[in-house]
């Protein structure tokens, strides 16, 4: 099975793993930032874009474990992991079954626990409005990134880029949008881990941020201000520094 993958610069592995919105499929300028200090890795997740293997797909354990034969594929040792929204789900679920692989792990506006008080808003629902998209995805919805991002008129790229995330989603979250045992293995990860969430986070909203830190023992939780949950998006200058702080 193919999988797309992008890389470029020079440094330590530095994996990322993107949201629902695809944003591996071209590098992008965070992307570029972080190839200033590092060897950046960008694969495309199976059933998104032109990777295969989604057939073999059915859980969210099984995403991490196409992560690990990726990796041992590419002959990527301990590296330093992180991803958004679902990227950061499945960094998670990568880091309680390989911890010794994990230099250093971030993880932003993940879901994969569940919190009472704050349940996540219904995607399928919204996904069809563009309108109710841009205000779950982002602080300021009449934004320039915004606009940019999740656009009034959908390409026909765009549209089945769109499915394919939908489709990818609702086989990983449609029954149960969590991992109901990721909160007990997450002590099992030993390595230095950032939370970074958008203080504004309509779809994740930052309460999950504070349940990932009450099971993870070395963890801290920086939140950006004015920012919704594609933070590489919206508060790009100050996502990308404070990840290339915490990893370097």
């Amino acid at each position: 099975r193919s999988t797309v993958i992008m890389h470029g610069g020079d440094g330590p592995a530095f994996v990322y793993l993107h949201s629902t919105v695809g944003e591996s499929f071209r590098w992008l300028p965070f992307h570029q930032a972080w190839a200033k200090h590092f060897t950046v890795y960008a694969p495309t997740h199976p059933g998104f874009g032109k990777s295969g293997g989604f057939d073999q797909i059915d859980t969210i354990e099984d995403m991490a474990f196409h992560c690990v034969e990726l990796f041992d594929a590419l002959g990527l040792g301990e590296v330093i992991l992180g991803g958004v929204s679902l990227g950061g789900w499945i960094a998670a679920e990568f880091a309680v079954r390989w911890p010794e692989r994990v230099k250093k792990l971030w993880i932003s506006g993940a879901p994969g626990l569940w919190v009472d008080e704050e349940p996540l808003p219904d995607l399928f629902r919204d996904m069809t409005d563009r309108d109710k998209v841009r205000r779950l995805l982002f602080h300021d919805p009449n934004g320039h990134m915004a606009r940019l991002v999740i656009a009034d008129e959908a390409s026909e790229e765009q549209m089945l880029s769109a499915y394919q995330s939908m489709t990818v989603l609702a086989r990983l979250m449609w029954e149960r949008p969590y991992d109901p045992k990721l909160a007990s293995r997450l002590h099992r990860i030993q390595c230095p881990t950032l939370l970074l969430w958008g203080a504004h986070d309509r779809l994740v909203p930052p309460a999950y941020g504070e349940a990932y830190r009450k099971y993870l023992p070395h963890a801290e939780l920086k939140q950006i201000a004015d920012c919704g949950h594609l933070g590489m998006f919206e508060k790009e200058t100050e996502f990308c520094d404070a990840v290339t702080r915490f990893c370097r």
